[in-house]
This record gives structure tokens, C-alpha cells and sequence, in this order.
């Protein structure tokens, strides 16, 4: 079975074109060795001489090695999930709940009121948990409608979750009352969507947070410039517009993994650290193994959830990644539906951990955009988007 560590050949130096070309071809060609046989003047044996050898290697910068070694657990966990199906050990998913207050969190869990616990139908070895609070809020809303759609952990991808937004709203897919969710960069996009922005703006912004990591490094420092970026651009009343319509995962680590859905914010400064939280690669986005949310040791969400489940009652999910080379189910868009001219998984992956220059987010937009049109041919607008009520158990549209 695939995970996400297949992903990466063994070459670990970065593919990433250094001269910008308006038509990028993401295609490199292979190095090749030729040998050229000469006669020496004085004698008649002939001389092997070969072309120079290629140069050593790149070594990996920290940002790329933190990440593989991210992946590699995150890859182990998905991988031991779909293997194991209906019978492997679930892994909790919780809704925050009431008892945010609550200095021991393992004590917390017994204390608050449990309103549900579910099943993924898509992923059966994921299950989360949501609260009375959280039960009533998202049934609340005046209006629900459905498919929800959910975006995948993607780094410094988003860019394709951005252009994948931009068709879904032009088209209808995606409205005022579409639920959401979202792990890690898909959080991000989540949080976009929801404040109203325009997905080409955002764009802009996420090629200024692109140029300060390429000018000043991007380990230990990409956290302080997300939340400069975020607060900047979304609106004082993000966190209203997302409240019981937005679900971040984010990954508590103690005891052992445990997934979180947050869809409740405080403030814009509550999101904000939602999504920072849910972004969290240890000792990437800063110079700690962990960070703080709401008393609770928590990293990236990515690790549990890695397309989370949004309150609709069907959910349509979005991965950066070949969702065949993940070897997950139920993927509803991903670079699969437009396998032709795309970048190799190594370029990928080394740019959703290392910013790419401006004419591959461009691209990466580009192609989110068209992937989304090849999935809306079989999914068409009129056919799928109704007006529902926010469901529990929830489905899904591949």
C-alpha cells in the first residue's frame, strides 16, 4: 500500500527551476553520462576518458528534513489506517468542547458532555467526538448547504487549494452556506473562504509570505510570518463567519495522537491560532517541538486528520497530493484528475516545504483551478448542491 513517503524518490535535491518561464514545463531531463574514446599520438592504446562527475549532492536544508521526518510518521499513521480498515484501533477525534478551563486535559475528556461519537464512512478507522455545544451550534445555522468540502494538509501548496476555491465559488459549489474543513494549509484556505476574500488576493499574500521565507529562511520562522500574513489579511469578523461553519483539525500529542475539530472562535485571534496550531510541523513553523491551543500540547493536524470530515451531511475532499499515491479512498480532487504535465511528487513535496518561486504558485493555482473543472464534469452544479441540514455522520462525493 502506498503512503505518503512513496512520494519521494531518492534524489533529495530540490527540482525547483531557478530561471522563471511563463509556459514552465515541470519536466527535467536526465542526466546522462557519455564516454569518448581518443588516441594518443604516441600510442596506439586507447584512452577512457569520461565527462566530469556530477556534483555532490544538496545537502537537505532543516526545513526539508523536519518535514520528511513529519511526513514519514504522519505516512505510518495513514499507512496502518488504511491497511487496517473497519478492524484497525480508531483514532479519537475530538470536537473541543465546554471544559476548555480544565488544567488536565486527559481528566477533561471524561468530564464533558459527549454528544456524539462517529465513524468516518470514508476512512473507518477515524472517529471523532463533538459536545452538546458544538452538537447544537452547527444545527443551529439557518442554512446548510451540501456537499461541505474539505482540503488536505498541503504546506506550502495551498496556492492549489486556492485555485480549487476559485472554480468552486465561481461555479456555486461553494456559498455562503457551504461547510468547511480543513487541516493544516487546507485550514488556512478554510479560513480564507470563509472571511470572503477574494482567492486571487489571497494569492498576492501568499506570494509575499513566499518572498520573506526565500529571502530570510523559512525554519524556525515561517510561524511568526503566517500570523503577520493572516492578521493582515482577513477581516476583524473572520472568526464570526467561521463560527459552526469552518471545522480545523488540529493533534493534541498527549498521551499518544488524538485528533481535535475546532469549529467554535473566541476571536479573529482565537482563529488565528487555530489554523497556526493546525499548521503546526514541529520545528518548522518555530523553534519548539510543540505548541500551546487552549491548554493542550498540540501539532499540526495534519497527523490525525488529514482531509477532516465538515458538518454537512456529504463532504467532497480536496488533496494537494496524487491521491493514488497516497493510497487514500474517497478523494473527491487532486492532481489525479489532470495527471498530464504536472511537477514530479519531489518538486511537490519540496515545494510545500520550501517556498516556490512566484511563476509556480501562479501554476500550482493554475492547476488547482483546472482539476476542479475536470471533477465538476461529473459532478455537475445542479445535480449535487441542495439545501440540507448539518448532519453528524457524514458522507461523501468522490
Amino acid at each position: 500500500m502506498a503512503s505518503i513517503s512513496s512520494l519521494f524518490v531518492s534524489n533529495p535535491r530540490s527540482l525547483r527551476p531557478s530561471i522563471p518561464n511563463p509556459n514552465p514545463q515541470f519536466h527535467l531531463p536526465r542526466r546522462t553520462q557519455t564516454l569518448n574514446f581518443t588516441a594518443n599520438s604516441s600510442q596506439n592504446d586507447p584512452k577512457l576518458i569520461a565527462d566530469p562527475p556530477p556534483p555532490p549532492p544538496e545537502k537537505k536544508s532543516f526545513a526539508v528534513a523536519t518535514g520528511e521526518i513529519f511526513l514519514g510518521i504522519a505516512s505510518r499513521i495513514i499507512k496502518r489506517r488504511n491497511e487496517g480498515g473497519a478492524n484497525s484501533d480508531p483514532v479519537p477525534v475530538t470536537m473541543f468542547g465546554d471544559s476548555e478551563r480544565e488544567s488536565y486535559f486527559w481528566l477533561r475528556r471524561r468530564k464533558e458532555g459527549v454528544a456524539a461519537v462517529v465513524a468516518d464512512p470514508v476512512e473507518p478507522g477515524v472517529v471523532w467526538e463533538q459536545s452538546l455545544k458544538d452538537v447544537e451550534a452547527e444545527r443551529g445555522r439557518k442554512a446548510v448547504t451540501s456537499p461541505g468540502f474539505s482540503f488536505s494538509a498541503a504546506g506550502l501548496l495551498f496556492p492549489y487549494h486556492l485555485g480549487v476555491a476559485q472554480f468552486l465559488i465561481e461555479k456555486g459549489y461553494i456559498k455562503d452556506t457551504t461547510p468547511l474543513a480543513g487541516s493544516s494549509a487546507g485550514a488556512i484556505v478554510c479560513a480564507v473562504v470563509a472571511s470572503g476574500a477574494n482567492m486571487e488576493e489571497a494569492l498576492k499574500a501568499t506570494k509575499i509570505l513566499a518572498e520573506d521565507c526565500r529571502l530570510r529562511g523559512t525554519a524556525f520562522r515561517l510561524g511568526a510570518v503566517l500570523r503577520d500574513v493572516l492578521d493582515k489579511f482577513l477581516p476583524d469578523d473572520v472568526h464570526i463567519r467561521s463560527n459552526g461553519r469552518v471545522r480545523v483539525a488540529v493533534t493534541q500529542i498527549l498521551w499518544r495522537p488524538r485528533g481535535l475539530l475546532v469549529d467554535q472562535f473566541d476571536s479573529k485571534e482565537d482563529l488565528i491560532n487555530a489554523v497556526f496550531t493546525s499548521s503546526f510541523i514541529p520545528g518548522y513553523l518555530a523553534p519548539r517541538p510543540a505548541t500551546m491551543f487552549r491548554n493542550r500540547l498540540c501539532i499540526d493536524g495534519g497527523l490525525t486528520l488529514f482531509m477532516p470530515p465538515t458538518s454537512a451531511t456529504q463532504t467532497v475532499r480536496i488533496c494537494a497530493f496524487p491521491a493514488t499515491r497516497l493510497g487514500m479512498q474517497g478523494i473527491g480532487i487532486s492532481p489525479d484528475c489532470n495527471p498530464e504535465n504536472r511537477a514530479t511528487p519531489r518538486e511537490l513535496f519540496n515545494w510545500a516545504l520550501e517556498p516556490a518561486e512566484d511563476y509556480v504558485l501562479d501554476k500550482l493555482f493554475e492547476l488547482g483551478y483546472l482539476d476542479a473543472a475536470v471533477w465538476a464534469k461529473d459532478n455537475p452544479v445542479e445535480e449535487i448542491v441542495r439545501e440540507d441540514h448539518p448532519c453528524v455522520e457524514n458522507g461523501s462525493v468522490s
